[in-house]
C-alpha cells in the first residue's frame, strides 16, 4: 500500500521541528573545605582563662616541655587558692595534642596562628561563643615552675628523697621545704625536709615504701643527685593529705 503524501509531509515536519532533548551534566561543587597550613611548633607556655560550667572561669597555664613532657595548672577562680597541677607526657595524635593522665580521656588541642585552641578529639572546635584558646606567651620559659597542688608518690630511702607525680614515667629528686635559704632569719617556708622524713616515717611501715600525697609543691633546679651539674626537683611546701594516683 502507497504512503500517502499528506502523511510523509507531517511526518517530517513534526521531525525538523522536535528540540533535541536536552543533556544535563552535574559540576563538582567547588571544595570550601579551609585547610589549616600553620606548622606546629608545640613546646612553650600558653595560658589563658577557660570556660567553666560552675565558676567564672579556670586559669589555666600549659607548658608543653621539648622533652614531651608537660605542666598543666589549672586554677578555678573564686574557688582554688592554689592551682591544681597534673604532670605527664604529652602527644601528637592525628595532628592534635593530647594531654592528661594516661588511662584517662586526654584534653585535645588543636594549633593556631596565636596558640592552642581546646577542641574534640576529631579535631571540631566547640558549639560556644565562649573562648576555648589558650595564648603562646613565650616558646621557652625559665626553669622555675610556680606553687600548685600535685599528687604523686613520696619515697625515703637511703637517704635519698624521691617524688614522681601521678601520671609520669619517672621519679623526681625532692626537697622537704625551701632549705636552700633564709629571709630576715626565717625559713623560706615553715616545712622542713625534717617535717617531711617524720610524716613519711608515721605513713609508711617500712622504708622505701611508697606514700601517695597531695602536697603544694613548687618545682626548680638542685645539685645533680649523682655527679656535677644540676637536676630537676620537687619542693614540698605542705602535705594536705592522703591520695591516689588515677
Amino acid at each position: 500500500m502507497r504512503s500517502s503524501p499528506i502523511l510523509v509531509l507531517f511526518a517530517l515536519l513534526v521531525s525538523c521541528g522536535s528540540d533535541p532533548v536536552p543533556t544535563t551534566s552535574t559540576a563538582p561543587e567547588a571544595d570550601t573545605t579551609v585547610v589549616d597550613t600553620i606548622a606546629a611548633d608545640w613546646p612553650g607556655y600558653y595560658t589563658d582563662t577557660l570556660p567553666c560550667s560552675d565558676c567564672p572561669g579556670i586559669e589555666t597555664t600549659l607548658w608543653v616541655r621539648s622533652d614531651s613532657s608537660f605542666v598543666l595548672q589549672q586554677r578555678y577562680l573564686e574557688r582554688d587558692s592554689i592551682p591544681v597541677g597534673t604532670m605527664g607526657q604529652w602527644h601528637v595524635v592525628n595532628g592534635l595534642l593530647t594531654v592528661g593522665y594516661a588511662g584517662d580521656k586526654p584534653e585535645f588541642y588543636r594549633y593556631t596562628a596565636e596558640g592552642l585552641l581546646m577542641v574534640d578529639e576529631m579535631g571540631a572546635a566547640f558549639n560556644s561563643a565562649l573562648d576555648h584558646s589558650l595564648d603562646k606567651l613565650a616558646d621557652e620559659i625559665g626553669d622555675a615552675i610556680p606553687r600548685m597542688r600535685l599528687s604523686g608518690n613520696f619515697t625515703y630511702m637511703a637517704d635519698a628523697l624521691t617524688f614522681q607525680p601521678c601520671g609520669t614515667r619517672f621519679p623526681m629528686p625532692c626537697v622537704g621545704g625551701m632549705d636552700m635559704g633564709e629571709e630576715e632569719g626565717e625559713p623560706l617556708v615553715a616545712f622542713t625536709n625534717e617535717d617531711l622524713q617524720k610524716a613519711y616515717a608515721k605513713a609508711v611501715k617500712r622504708g622505701g615504701d611508697p606514700w601517695t600525697i597531695d602536697a603544694v609543691c613548687t618545682i626548680g633546679m638542685g645539685p645533680a643527685m649523682e655527679g656535677d651539674g644540676a637536676d630537676e626537683y620537687i619542693f614540698i611546701e605542705e602535705i594536705i593529705g592522703p591520695a591516689q594516683c588515677p
